[in-house]
């Protein structure tokens, strides 16, 4: 039988070795009541794990055989192009940003894919980023709703991080729909598409007075909510080494099964 966790190892990749460390010493400080000397909080981790912060390392494009004028290209298009907002990691394209959001100004709903890294696969996406622009736009004026993507500013960012494309809109009613747009589109210009634990979520604020969160910290925070619970709960009872051999089989399950509130 075929596990979650194997079918991600192609596109969606946990890195959870490389901060094996601060799980453990987490896990200690958990169990020794020494919670403060953890210098980073073990949701910033999950987050990094989540994305796959620690794989958008320079040297990827070129790794994959993409030349210096290929890399370059990729800025040009995605960074310095009028046509894009970008922040330098990210860049992005509004459509009808002034129409009302049914969902309202506190919530933003999210359709991911990750495209499988390969450098053909890589160059079908980028030629076909005209095609999913004129069907995004022409969804977005007939059904008179605001409607955002983004994806990086910088190849070797795009290459290792989680979350090749990200789509934003504002009705729920519409989610079939971008879903739908999306998978043909890829479909359609030859784009290999790799699994994921979630393909939809909502970046929204989880206190009433708090900050807007990320549906990626929205999830990083439920992994560690039910990871310290764990430990608290059976305490001594397991080793660091248990606890995060734990995390790293029911961490991606946690994300595949949360309860997405749209409303």
């Amino acid at each position: 039988m075929i596990k979650l966790v194997d079918l991600l190892k192609e596109t969606q990749k946990f890195d959870f070795e490389y901060y094996k460390s601060d799980i453990k010493r987490y896990v200690s400080d958990i169990l020794t009541n020494s919670i403060s000397r953890s210098p980073i909080p073990i949701e910033n981790t999950f987050y990094s794990i989540i994305t796959g912060k620690n794989n958008t390392k320079v040297g990827n494009a070129l790794k994959l055989g993409f030349t210096d004028k290929e890399i370059k290209k990729w800025r040009s298009i995605f960074f310095d192009s009028n046509i894009f907002r970008s922040d330098g990691i990210w860049s992005q394209i509004d459509f009808n940003p002034q129409l009302t959001r049914k969902i309202g100004l506190d919530k933003t709903l999210n359709f991911y894919i990750t495209i499988n890294k390969t450098k053909e696969n890589i160059f079908n996406f980028v030629k076909a980023i005209p095609d999913l622009n004129k069907t995004l736009k022409e969804f977005s004026d007939l059904k008179q709703t605001p409607i955002s993507w983004k994806t990086h500013a910088l190849l070797d960012v795009f290459i290792g991080h989680n979350d090749s494309l990200k789509v934003y809109y504002y009705d729920v009613d519409f989610k079939d729909d971008i879903e739908k747009i999306v998978k043909d589109w890829a479909n359609k210009n030859n784009i290999k598409l790799g699994d994921r634990t979630h393909s939809h979520g909502v970046d929204m604020r989880t206190t009433p007075d708090g900050d807007k969160q990320s549906f990626g910290q929205i999830l990083s925070k439920a992994w560690a909510d039910q990871f310290t619970a764990l430990i608290k709960k059976y305490e001594n009872k397991y080793t660091d080494e248990q606890y995060y051999e734990w995390i790293k089989k029911y961490g991606p399950e946690i994300s595949k099964n949360i309860n997405i509130k749209y409303k």
